[in-house]
């Protein structure tokens, strides 16, 4: 019994030293595996509509089903050396006009109590406050400040930036400085612009928490000034923008909250803009816009189970005679179960004879929405729902 006890022994040790040299890929005893598993938050969204369409400014395009804003996230992060910081990287791409797929998160980023900056691409700061409409581009040309150097909507939104935010007073109150890269439209009245860094802007930001944007009465108001470059080929100019906006509760009634939102949006362009029939064209232009939306949503035992939204909004283009427009969109999202929603809504506008020669365009989209957000290996705590980074009235 003792050899056979000494065999199996001198087996088993032979097997693990075999077993090393198979697998240790040359790892000395002193190394130490340093590799930490990230927190991973994966969410995305699926939002489908029919839309039928009538648009005077668009004549060619017919009824369709609409993917666009469908999109997929993931976020890595991990705590590093410093006290109370943490680094990581988002990935994320979407459906865009076109039913293509493109990356339009893809940035680094680092934050801490105190501040937070961001590399890479993501949602331009072109707005300040965000219209209930069930998707980003849907009031467009009143609600953001638009790229002067792309047609493309995805440049509208999406671009490459450098950021930094300063938190004070608990998140409440916050200070942001970037610059970055916007998109470049690919016909030729575009290939003089600026392949680098071509846009600036600061602002201020004052927010309730999540916990408390029911019941306190001021739920977030902003300002921001920011400015473009403008090459045509023999000069560079600026465009100059100011963007200010509130968004405040009507009662303080968790249940059945009523809101109100505004946001305007002061454009000094440059001279000798008569073309408007481009999105281009109309951000390089002298502008003035408005919009404003009133919401319900009714919450019973404090469960979101519909909402109904109804916005108005009016933009004027000052150098430009007869050069005017004004929309109205309301909406209704109806929550069938966690992140399940059906939708409805209505655009109306109404185009000056200095826009598309005057007419009318009327959209109609009834459609489904579903959406999830999910956390594994969550050893951090204290970060923003990454769902904020994409449209977020529809979760």
């Amino acid at each position: 019994m003792l050899i056979i006890n000494r065999t199996r022994h001198l087996f088993c040790l032979a097997l693990g030293s075999l077993t090393g040299l198979l697998f240790s890929n040359g790892v000395s005893a002193l190394e130490v595996d340093r590799e930490v598993v990230p927190r991973i938050t994966l969410a995305g969204r699926v939002i489908s509509t029919g839309d039928a369409k009538n648009l005077d400014s668009s004549p060619d395009d017919e009824t369709e089903f609409n993917l666009e804003d469908s999109a997929v996230l993931l976020r890595f992060d991990k705590r590093i050396y410093s006290d109370n910081g943490v680094a990581g990287a988002v990935v994320g791409f979407k459906e865009d006009e076109d039913g293509a797929q493109q990356f339009q998160q893809l940035h680094a980023f680092f934050w801490n109590r105190d501040f937070r900056v961001t590399l890479g691409r993501t949602r331009l700061p072109n707005m300040v406050i965000e219209v209930p409409t069930l998707r980003d581009d849907d009031l467009e040309a009143y609600s953001r400040v638009g790229t002067v150097s792309s047609n493309e909507d995805f440049d509208q939104t999406y671009g490459e930036l450098l950021s930094f935010d300063w938190f004070i007073n608990q998140k409440i109150q916050s200070f942001n400085v970037w610059a970055g890269s916007r998109g470049n439209g690919d016909e030729a009245e575009f290939a003089a612009a600026s392949d680098g860094i071509d846009s600036y802007g600061v602002g201020y930001v004052y927010e309730q928490p999540e916990d408390l944007g029911l019941v306190k009465r001021i739920r977030r108001a902003g300002v921001s000034i920011q400015r473009q470059e403008v090459n045509d080929g023999i000069e560079k100019e600026w465009v100059n923008s100011l963007i200010a906006g509130f968004e405040i509760n009507l009662n303080t009634d968790p249940s059945k909250n009523w809101a109100l939102t505004t946001q305007a949006i002061i454009n000094n362009g440059i001279d000798f803009v008569l073309d408007l029939s481009t999105i281009a064209s109309q951000s390089q232009a002298d502008s003035r816009a408005i919009v404003s939306s009133v919401r319900y949503t009714a919450r019973p035992r404090l469960l979101t189970r519909w909402h109904a939204a109804l916005s108005v909004a009016y933009k004027d283009y000052s150098d430009n005679s007869d050069a005017s427009q004004w929309s109205v969109a309301p909406n209704v999202v109806y929550t069938l179960g966690q992140g399940v929603n059906l939708l409805g809504q209505v655009i109306y506008t109404d185009y000056d004879d200095g826009l598309f020669d005057g007419g009318r365009d009327l959209l109609f989209q009834v459609g489904i929405s579903f959406s999830l957000e999910s956390v594994f290996n969550d050893q951090i705590g204290e970060r923003d729902s990454i769902m904020n980074l994409e449209h977020g009235y529809i979760q």
